[in-house]
């Protein structure tokens, strides 16, 4: 019974201590635990990190991306106007020159109208001046004729006399 005795207060006497080391290794257990579960959540809490840095690049790529668009779209609309004005000027320059070649063509025959009724109007006149000039060519023919006619008969007259003149000077040289 003294052993039993003694195993007992041994075992009374050793219980703090094992207690003191399973209370030992239940708290390395515990900080072992706590270490992995601070390094889960530190890996965790990179990763989200990581995750939110990568969303914000590819929000500000978005971003990026869609003011690109938008100024290439604005870049065209202008463009589009730019076209849309020079077409419209280019219009209206052809319109205008269309309308003042109207406006020269009939103008053109107004004063074609108006020579045509001014002539009507002097209808007369016009014939008048027209028998004048052929009148006037017909005396231009007839003086034109007159003058070879008298050219003619004056060198037809000068044969003739300078014939007579011939025979009288050749009677006279040997009539007399």
């Amino acid at each position: 019974m003294k052993h039993i005795v003694f195993g007992s207060v041994f075992a009374l006497l050793a219980m703090p201590t094992l207690a003191g080391q399973f209370d030992n290794l239940y708290q390395i257990e515990q900080q072992t635990k706590q270490a992995e579960a601070a390094a889960e959540a530190e890996r965790i809490r990179q990763a989200a990190a990581e995750r939110s840095r990568e969303e914000a690049r590819s929000a500000a790529d978005r971003r990026q991306r869609a003011v690109a668009q938008q100024a290439a779209q604005q870049r065209a609309l202008e463009q589009r106007k730019t076209q849309e004005l020079e077409h419209k000027r280019v219009q209206t320059r052809e319109e205008g020159f269309e309308d003042e070649l109207r406006a020269l063509e009939l103008e053109e025959r107004r004063l074609a109208l108006q020579a045509k009724r001014a002539r009507t109007a002097r209808a007369n006149d016009y014939i008048d001046a027209e028998l004048r000039d052929s009148a006037a060519r017909t005396d231009v023919i007839q003086s034109e004729a007159d003058s070879a006619r008298n050219v003619t008969s004056g060198a037809k007259s000068l044969l003739e006399d300078s014939g007579k003149a011939e025979v009288n000077r050749s009677s006279r040289l040997f009539g007399e």
